[in-house]
């Protein structure tokens, strides 16, 4: 069985486009593996409890559950939209603080952390040998994390336990407080995969120093192994020639993005690229992909309303899920497009797409689409071509050519 993780969202805000890319290619790769025969454990968190999510609350005068329970409702909602599988295991921070209480007190026990107070840190200077084997970044450069907490070791220390007088807190053997960020990703992949290495741990970009490297020293330091063999990192979709941001206000939200355009337009345009390259968004290139999904829903039309019973290669459907599942995903992304030429591919390309998540795929056309189109066939083969525009009329109307 392969062991995934992927970092999930900071749930106090909407996510941008840019945040679905892992989550949407963790789905294709996952799904194709599936169907040639993987077992996958996905494991995917929530952090329902953060800095971030406090100073919300305390803007909108609501609590801290209000705040990550609307955003991580809204975050899952995309899940539906966007035909993504659900996760195998999906864990909150706030449903796990006991098992977090246990992961750090492990540390403890091993001398790779240190109590002050109220207040738990890492001691990266006794794995300093290894640390920094995720991100190459040298020692010195990571800063500290808590300015003025005083009683470190050292400044690069981070927090495994937070003593915080400032929004919700929570009980614990440490005394009140929260957990630290870089300790909870760790911690649940230590407790749903019984300390055993990851096959991938997926993640942006941004999230490899210091996020990452914590994550992995901690891991190291309880099983004298890196947390996962290997990693996803996911290159920054960018619109405007800059990383979305708000300070720069060229963000796009998934409900803006779903008005304008649809699902498989966004999956069709991952598909394009590497995973580890940026995308440079432009309105020109969402034009591009969403008329290729036009086609695709008209092939789609097509076979379904004539009956189309070409055979499906399986040969190539095998092939082009291959190269979804080892990331290929431009090779597939040439194959898929190959297929679209020629009516007796036509089925082939409908079994890639169906396997791949596209929702077009999900339309149900009826007898009576179907009779209304023959009926069009027949009334253009009479010439009469009045009753034949009309007919044709209804049918652009139903998006059925």
């Amino acid at each position: 069985m392969k062991r995934y993780y992927l970092c999930g969202p900071t749930v106090y805000n909407y996510p941008h486009i840019g945040n679905l890319r892992p989550t949407i290619t963790f789905d294709l790769m996952i799904r194709a593996q599936r169907y040639l025969g993987e077992e996958v454990f996905y494991l995917h968190n929530i952090t329902d409890i953060d800095d971030k999510i406090i100073v919300k609350a305390k803007a909108e005068g609501k609590s801290e559950k209000e705040i990550s329970s609307f955003y991580e409702n809204y975050y899952f909602d995309l899940f539906k939209k966007f035909n993504i599988e659900m996760p195998t295991k999906v864990v909150r921070v706030t449903d796990s603080l006991q098992d977090m209480y246990e992961y750090i007190q492990a540390l403890i026990n091993k001398n790779a952390a240190y109590q002050v107070g109220g207040n738990v840190f890492f001691n990266i200077d006794k794995f300093k040998y290894h640390y920094g084997s995720v991100s190459h970044q040298k020692l010195e450069n990571l800063l500290a994390d808590e300015d003025g907490i005083l009683g470190k070791h050292h400044p690069y220390d981070f927090t495994l336990w937070k003593d915080t007088t400032d929004g919700i807190k929570f009980e614990s053997p440490f005394g009140l407080g929260r957990p630290g960020w870089h300790t909870e990703c760790s911690c649940f992949i230590n407790k749903y995969f019984e300390g055993k290495q990851l096959d991938v741990h997926g993640g942006g970009i941004d999230l490899i120093f210091p996020h990452h490297e914590n994550e992995n020293i901690q891991h190291y330091a309880l099983h004298n192994e890196d947390i996962a063999k290997s990693w996803m990192h996911f290159g920054t979709l960018n619109y405007k020639n800059q990383k979305m941001s708000k300070s720069i206000g060229n963000i796009i939200y998934p409900h803006d993005f779903l008005e304008k355009y649809n699902a498989d337009t966004y999956k069709l345009l991952m598909l394009t690229t590497s995973y580890t390259k940026p995308i440079n968004l432009t309105d020109e290139l969402f034009e591009v992909n969403f008329a290729q999904v036009n086609k695709f829903k008209q092939i789609y039309n097509k076979v379904k309303l004539e009956n189309i019973d070409s055979s499906v290669n399986e040969s190539k459907v095998k092939e082009v899920i291959q190269a979804v599942a080892d990331l290929e995903f431009a090779k597939a992304h040439a194959e898929i497009i190959k297929l679209t030429k020629k009516a007796e591919d036509f089925n082939t390309f409908l079994k890639i797409m169906e396997i791949l998540g596209f929702t077009f795929m999900k339309r149900e056309i009826s007898q009576e689409d179907k009779d209304l189109y023959k009926l069009w066939k027949q009334e253009v083969a009479n010439k009469n071509y009045e009753k034949a525009d009309s007919l044709r009329d209804e049918l652009k109307k139903r998006e059925l050519i």
